[in-house]
């Protein structure tokens, strides 16, 4: 038995020995992630340039983080990969916008993964890690074309994820057995070093995907009239708050967005980050976790130990179950 694997071993054990995490499972947690999680500062000239143009949208692209594997350390359990495609042979950029916004931590999808693998490796007993990829392939005036996300493409992609991240994934048909109403979660302590994957597309990429949901390693953003409906991005917890209540209620998992396009930060404005939290949402994503921000101020999204207690999901006696030790 690898160390890996007998540390995942020895966790479970306890755990079942203890009894108090038996009756948890990875949808009676909530935690933290990053928005755009690769992202780089834009250089300097194309900040300048889309300034002089359009300074909201400068603004809104302001921002910028540190390395995957540090956001990792510091407790964050969800991130976000923007992936471009070309074709032949077939890669995948990260970035967030063709051009102007292409400075990244990591600049391939196969970079960004092989990283995540060998963190979980020195780390195998970690939370259960969220990643969501948007598609890139929007066009924009003044800026190349993209390539189009087709089934080719998305075969590909999934390949790249299979290669880097297969044994550690929790997939759809898992969660989603045949003869299940709703999603059936693992238990967090049988969840301890896997990887969650989220398409976080909709319309004719979406319902590409989604087509063939049972044996994709990723899960699709789709309703839950959908019989591979799982995981829910509902991004306003404010306008959407009983939704994702209901949603979360309902067996359902969800990411949202205490703060968006730097406004909330801007100004100290924690109302969307407060409504994110008592949503029960699982995955509460935004672009400031660190002790301090670029504008001065006290704004921040944090969760001490990487995990708590879902408001909403969570059994009794949830207090007692998360610890590490068990």
């Amino acid at each position: 038995m690898t160390p890996r694997g007998l540390g995942t071993w020895l966790l479970a054990f306890f755990a079942s020995v203890s009894g108090h995490a038996s009756d948890l499972h990875i949808n009676h947690i909530q935690f933290v992630g990053s928005h755009n999680s690769y992202k780089q500062a834009m250089s300097g000239g194309y900040r300048a340039l889309l300034g002089l143009i359009n300074e909201e949208a400068a603004k809104a692209l302001d921002y910028e983080h540190p390395p995957l594997q540090q956001q990792l350390d510091a407790g964050l359990r969800k991130l976000e990969l923007d992936v471009f495609y070309q074709a032949d042979p077939a890669k995948f950029p990260v970035g967030h916008v063709q051009v102007i916004d292409m400075n990244s931590h990591c600049t391939t999808l196969r970079q960004c993964l092989t990283g995540l693998a060998r963190w979980s490796d020195a780390n195998p007993n970690h939370e259960p890690i969220w990643v969501s990829f948007n598609a890139k392939d929007q066009k924009i005036s003044w800026l190349p074309d993209p390539t189009p996300f087709d089934d080719s493409a998305f075969r590909a992609m999934d390949r790249v994820v299979e290669r880097a991240l297969g044994e550690r994934l929790i997939r759809p048909q898992d969660v989603r057995p045949a003869d299940s109403t709703k999603p059936v979660w693992p238990r967090l302590d049988q969840a301890r070093g896997k990887f969650l994957l989220i398409l976080d597309e909709g319309g004719a990429k979406r319902d590409l995907y989604a087509g063939d949901w049972r044996s994709r390693p990723m899960f699709v953003n789709v309703g839950p009239e959908h019989p591979g409906a799982a995981v829910m991005i509902v991004n306003d917890p404010v306008a959407d708050f009983q939704r994702i209540q209901t949603l979360v209620n309902a067996g359902f998992m969800v990411r949202t967005r205490a703060d968006a396009d730097t406004r909330e930060a801007r100004i100290n404005d924690a109302q969307r980050r407060q409504a994110a939290f008592a949503s029960g949402a699982q995955a509460i994503s935004t672009d400031y976790y660190l002790p301090t921000n670029p504008f001065g101020n006290a704004y921040r999204v944090h969760v001490s130990g990487a995990i708590q207690c879902n408001p909403v999901t969570a059994p009794q006696g949830c207090s007692q179950t998360l610890s590490r030790d068990e």
